[in-house]
């Protein structure tokens, strides 16, 4: 299948669903599911009096997720597991300028030195010190801030004027339930509807090898309208296809590895300094797979799990390191009217590394399809998808 990058521009507010906290309460996510985008196309050719083709032209396309980015023709990213920042003054450092007075001690990632410190402590190497990770930007010229570092969600980009991370604005609505029976006002019957405000644009990524199909999904977006709602006025938008390009998986997996053994580079010496015999360099090929969505993992028992495991090269592989945290993944179909069947997944930003032995070129076209095909279950409704070697991964240092 060839990869497609497609922006959608809202023109009302959007609401996409999520767990609901009470009963009249309805709450959004913050990005737009591949799903909702499958649910407009199979509505639309549905209202075209063309079931026939619903079941054929969805198979022949994958739909990623669509994430919020303030301007056009930029891809914004989920942040991983592994990304941090202060708690005392949390933000990016380099910011565009107009953004300055919102820089804060910067946002780092975790990943390397954590996987580095785990994999030598297999090999049997003992620290002076445990590891902890502190902020270390300077309040002034010598004090340092020291603040503990936590966990950064939601999304960001990196321009060429610097790092922003990215939000979304959301309103509430209150609406009137209607009656069943009557077909008017229910009496004492309120529930709020909250939705995504219509600012800045959504990027996403599409798979297929029909040209047409792009064109029908934009027809769908337009006619249709995308998530709940659409017949109260939520949900109008434009498609179009734009030039977005992501590092390509060999310099991702190139970077990813020579990182990885700079930071090795430092712990080795650190622990052969308390005597520790452990290897100067990273043996074999490193490589994190990373959630862009919730994934719907299972054992090979069957059972639900949050550990993902692969098979390349036609073994099965274990991560040797993995962060992750449980999340509800379930939904509403359009196409059919009802309630699409819950499961446990692995959350949106989930990280899992994973090494083989050999050289880095010869798992660029499993890598490749891995990418393309996702991972877990109803990976074609935008579950499971996934980046190999995420982009942030390379920032071990607050940027």
């Amino acid at each position: 299948m060839t990869e497609h990058f497609l922006e959608l521009t809202p023109y009302s507010p959007i609401r996409t669903g999520d767990l609901k906290p009470r009963g009249d309460y309805l709450d959004t996510r913050s990005y737009i599911p591949g799903s909702v985008l499958r649910g407009a196309l199979a509505e639309w050719l549905k209202a075209k009096g063309e079931t026939a083709k619903i079941a054929p032209l969805a198979q022949s396309m994958r739909f990623g997720n669509f994430f919020p980015a303030p301007v056009g023709g930029i891809y914004a990213l989920p942040f991983p597991m592994t990304a941090l920042e202060c708690k005392r003054n949390g933000g990016f450092r380099n910011v565009p300028r107009e953004e300055y007075r919102k820089a804060g001690h910067g946002i780092r990632d975790s990943l390397f030195i954590t996987l580095a410190y785990a994999e030598l402590e297999s090999l049997g190497a003992r620290f002076p010190v445990p590891m902890l990770l502190r902020c270390t930007t300077r309040n002034g010229k010598s004090e340092l801030c020291g603040g503990r570092m936590e966990r950064v969600g939601g999304f960001y980009i990196h321009r060429r004027e610097g790092w922003e991370k990215v939000s979304v604005s959301q309103g509430v609505q209150t609406k009137v339930a209607l009656s069943r029976h009557r077909r008017a006002a229910e009496e004492g019957m309120l529930y709020r509807v909250v939705a995504v405000r219509p600012r800045g644009v959504f990027v996403g990524r599409i798979w297929t090898e029909e040209e047409e199909a792009i064109h029908t999904l934009k027809e769908a977006v337009e006619k249709v309208g995308v998530g709940a709602l659409t017949t109260r006025g939520f949900g109008q938008a434009r498609l179009r296809e734009i030039d977005a390009v992501l590092p390509s998986i060999q310099e991702r997996l190139r970077d990813f590895n020579r990182v990885l053994r700079e930071v090795w580079q430092e712990l080795a010496e650190l622990a052969r300094a308390t005597g520790s015999d452990v290897p100067a360099e990273p043996s074999g090929t490193y490589f994190s797979v990373d959630l862009l969505s919730p994934a719907v993992l299972r054992t090979t028992q069957g059972l639900s799990t949050l550990k993902l495991e692969l098979y390349l090269g036609g073994k099965l592989l274990e991560p040797v390191f993995w962060a992750t945290q449980p999340a509800f993944v379930g939904g509403f179909s359009t196409a059919w009217g009802l309630p699409k069947p819950t499961a446990l997944g692995a959350a949106q930003g989930s990280v899992y590394v994973f090494r083989v032995e050999g050289n880095e070129e010869a798992l660029l076209p499993e890598l490749e399809e891995l990418e393309t095909r996702g991972v877990g279950e109803s990976t074609d409704g935008g579950w499971g998808e996934i980046l190999v070697c995420h982009p942030f991964h390379r920032e071990v240092k607050p940027v």
